[in-house]
């Protein structure tokens, strides 16, 4: 099927990623783990910021990052605890959502679809921020792909956001920031819409996706291009 039929067949379930696109949480990912590394001896700095780790399950980005780091006898699963605790407490403390999150959400209500959200981050990390910012009402489903075998971009943790949503892949639309996470919702055969952060807008690897924004304030004016539309009212828009 081509990508104007698929794009046709109207939409059932829109699914968020959450980290860079739901909160700007990536720059805590990257210093918190680059302290917890530093605790251990080496510098992980060159290795993020390049889109190597971002979309990852974080046991996966740690297995990484001391693979890369060459370091030996490291305990992974308390390294990975204690970046996590130190995520949940930078969220609690300073994150703040992504521009356009309200009122992408407003919008994708008003469209009548199912709402998901789809992380590679852990449960008490997607628990800290759906708290701070009373969001935990704005889904209708919830993932982490803490509960899948294997992370983006493996496309499982979409799938059975899906299927939660009662969706087929062909009626799904996944809104993600990473280039793992936008591989992971093409594999599942879903569109794509990428948000990408400035640092990697220029990344030609992004042509994959379905449709490329610069922030989620531009969704209402773009949503039209990729087969979703409001059904009824949607709070600022015409």
């Amino acid at each position: 099927m081509s990508d104007v039929a698929r794009r046709s067949i109207p939409l059932a379930a829109v699914i968020f990623d959450m980290d860079g696109v739901i909160v700007d949480s990536e720059p805590f990912w990257r210093r918190v783990e680059a302290e917890c590394f530093d605790e251990l001896g080496a510098d992980i700095r060159p290795f993020l910021g390049h889109g190597l780790t971002m979309g990852l399950r974080v046991d996966q980005a740690i297995r990484f990052l001391v693979a890369a780091s060459e370091l030996d006898g490291v305990d992974e699963p308390a390294l990975v605890e204690k970046v996590v605790g130190g995520i949940v407490a930078a969220i609690y403390n300073d994150a703040e959502l992504m521009p356009g999150v309200s009122s992408a959400l407003d919008f994708c209500a008003g469209a009548g679809v199912g709402i998901g959200l789809a992380s590679g981050s852990t449960p008490p990390v997607i628990t800290a921020v759906m708290e701070k910012f009373s969001l935990t009402e704005r889904f209708d489903v919830i993932c982490s792909a803490a509960d899948d075998l294997i992370g983006k971009p493996n496309p499982a943790i979409f799938l059975r956001a899906a299927a939660a949503l009662e969706a087929e892949p062909r009626e799904t639309l996944v809104i993600e920031d990473s280039l793992n996470g936008v591989i992971a919702a093409k594999a599942a055969m879903m569109r794509c819409i990428a948000v990408p952060h400035p640092d990697d807008a220029g990344d030609p690897r992004f042509s994959i996706a379905d449709l490329l924004l610069g922030s989620l304030d531009e969704l209402p004016a773009h949503a039209a291009e990729i087969g979703l539309a409001p059904t009824v009212g949607v709070p600022g828009l015409p």
